[in-house]
């Protein structure tokens, strides 16, 4: 190819290139001019001055905005050359667009309250007095109302806070003349939190460590802000120790590290205690099932007793292991919060991390001198218990109670709750620990009346136990065959012979 037909080709090539640039010019000018007041625009910063950003909007005008509109409350601007910059076209002059935050009176008029009513265009308005059901506000020369719901996204205390502030506000109602303007701060607070929320979201991950300023706190927990977003930290994850209330751990403003455990839309669940070492994995190495521990009481419930054993490590005593001589409705019969008591550790289970005490263990079993506290066939006087649908308990000493079957109660007699009575003691069964009373002036001869298939229903389901053998009681004990040979007799005899595992909730498996 010779020089010549190149030379063509090249300049064919620019000037091709030299109209596609002025098309395009001409097409951003075109564009230029369509922007008109009101129109939502995002553009570049180019350069910041003292006062102003100026924006390039990709026409032969540029835009500019006041860097006070766009700077924080403490007025500091936390943008620079290249960032882009979303607002409002607010109005046009020789020098180009000018952009704003929100209307204000400087660039405005009464068509201008209804162009922003009809186009969400945020207008600048100053809180000047409280009014009933809200607040006065001077928008763009006009008065506004704006009600208390809708001056911020939280309810605060002390309205007056709000007097005298100049803040964004979105026209929510216009009547035709600008005579009645209703406004609203929340709206526009709502959709910058939600941007915030969004942005913040995209940088947090589960397991992430980040630092957090504890804003508020609740029953339950502390609300922390992670910079654009809270995140909730439960009252569980505080600490390995039982925290109470987090205002006992933590302070309003305080500083600190965190670790997210969970993100679920825009909650997020935190934890304090995920940072620390687990005193429970320590404390395997020192404690052991069997060992005797002196400890401190920390909570009271119906079924038991929290005892902390050390810093962060807890153990239950349940209400059955609290004591062998007496029946414990609640451990507060006992016990007190605060107050140091030595147990047994009976189990430690380290998949749960629980860890079950016992009191009782360290109390002396009178089943181990049982032989001394009670003789057969000889009176006692006791104190009933219970009454139940199979007997009466009656305590015979303390730690050892006996049961009067159902069977062998005279129709005459209806024993109450702490009623004093003298009875005998017929048998002993030391295995399964249970006692079996009768009454000391019972005759051989003396014959029940029965009681139509209730002993038999219960011997099905017995909640309670009897003594094996016919009751013989134990090698030194004269058996009591031959008394009361009637029917509810052989009943009696029926249940008694029952070796069932008593339910958890009788009172008789521990006898």
């Amino acid at each position: 190819m010779s020089d010549k037909v190149r030379e063509t080709g090249s300049k064919a090539a620019m000037k091709e290139l030299k109209e596609e640039y002025l098309r395009m010019l001409e097409e951003s000018f075109q564009n230029t001019t369509e922007i008109k007041k009101g129109d939502v625009v995002e553009a570049p910063i180019v350069s910041i001055s003292d006062q102003y950003l100026i924006l390039n909007l990709g026409g032969k005008f540029d835009a500019y905005a006041e860097i006070g509109e766009f700077s924080d409350e403490k007025g500091v601007l936390h943008l620079a050359v290249g960032d882009m910059v979303k607002g409002y076209v607010v109005d046009k002059n020789d020098q180009g667009f000018v952009v704003g935050k929100s209307l204000t009176k400087q660039y405005v008029d009464k068509q201008s309250i209804l162009d922003a009513f009809e186009k969400k265009i945020p207008v600048q308005g100053k809180i000047y007095s409280p009014t009933k059901g809200g607040f006065n506000v001077d928008i763009l020369g006009a008065r506004a109302f704006c009600p208390f719901s809708q001056v911020s996204l939280r309810p605060a205390e002390d309205s007056s806070v709000f007097i005298g502030k100049t803040l964004d506000f979105v026209v929510i109602e216009c009547s035709e003349n600008c005579r009645r303007i209703v406004v609203s701060h929340r709206q526009l607070a709502e959709a910058q939190e939600q941007e915030t929320k969004a942005a913040a979201l995209e940088r947090l991950h589960v397991g992430d460590v980040v630092k957090g300023t504890v804003m508020r706190m609740t029953g339950f927990g502390a609300f922390i802000d992670l910079g654009g977003i809270e995140g909730l930290m439960h009252v569980s994850e505080i600490s390995w120790q039982h925290v109470v209330k987090p205002q006992d751990d933590l302070k309003i403003g305080q500083e600190l590290e965190v670790k997210i455990l969970e993100i679920k839309g825009d909650k997020i669940a935190l934890s304090l205690k995920a940072l620390q070492e687990n005193p429970f994995t320590a404390a395997l190495s020192e404690l052991h099932e069997g060992d005797t521990i002196n400890c401190r009481i920390l909570r009271l419930h119906n079924f038991g007793a929290f005892a902390e054993l050390k810093p962060g490590v807890e153990g239950l005593i349940p209400i059955s292991e609290m004591s062998r001589n007496r029946n414990i409705a609640h451990p507060r019969e006992i016990l007190k919060e605060g107050t140091f008591v030595t147990v047994q550790i009976l189990r430690i289970d380290p998949d749960t991390r629980k860890i079950s005490l016992s009191l009782k263990a360290l109390q002396e079993d009178p089943w181990d001198k049982i032989d001394e506290i009670i003789q057969l066939e000889t009176g006692f006087e006791g104190i009933v218990e219970s009454s139940t649908n199979f007997g009466v308990f009656v305590s015979i000493a303390d730690g050892v109670t006996g049961l009067l079957p159902r069977s062998r109660i005279r129709k005459t007699d209806d024993f109450k709750s702490g009623d004093k009575v003298t009875l005998m003691v017929t048998a002993i069964d030391k295995e399964a620990r249970r006692i079996t009373l009768d009454y000391t002036d019972r005759s051989p001869d003396e014959v029940i009346e029965a009681r139509p298939r209730f002993e038999e229903n219960q011997a099905r389901e017995p909640r309670g136990g009897g003594n094996r053998d016919n009751f013989r009681g134990d090698s030194n004990g004269p058996r009591r065959e031959g008394r009361g040979r009637g029917k509810s007799d052989e009943e009696w005899r029926k249940y008694a012979n029952q070796k069932v595992n008593p339910a958890e909730d009788n009172p008789f498996k521990d006898l």
